[in-house]
């Protein structure tokens, strides 16, 4: 079984989203930072389409769009 480090993946997108907002990058490095950002949200976005259902989790997608729609994320 493969365990992956989740908080290592997390660590990533940090240092990409700061990367990418560091007023002493130029456009190229912010730019290309935003693509590696969309890249992964890809990826994710792909990973979870055929996610199956398990008994007794949080209804993940339910909680995210509703904060999305309160304007928290």
């Amino acid at each position: 079984m493969i365990l992956p480090d989740s908080k290592g993946a997390e660590h990533i997108i940090w240092e990409l989203q700061h990367e990418m907002n560091n007023p002493r990058n130029d456009g190229f490095t912010g730019s290309d930072m935003k693509r590696r950002l969309w890249d992964i949200k890809n990826a994710v976005d792909k990973a979870l389409v055929d996610a199956p259902t398990y008994t007794g989790e949080e209804p993940y997608e339910d909680l995210y769009l509703i904060n999305r729609i309160k304007g928290k994320c």
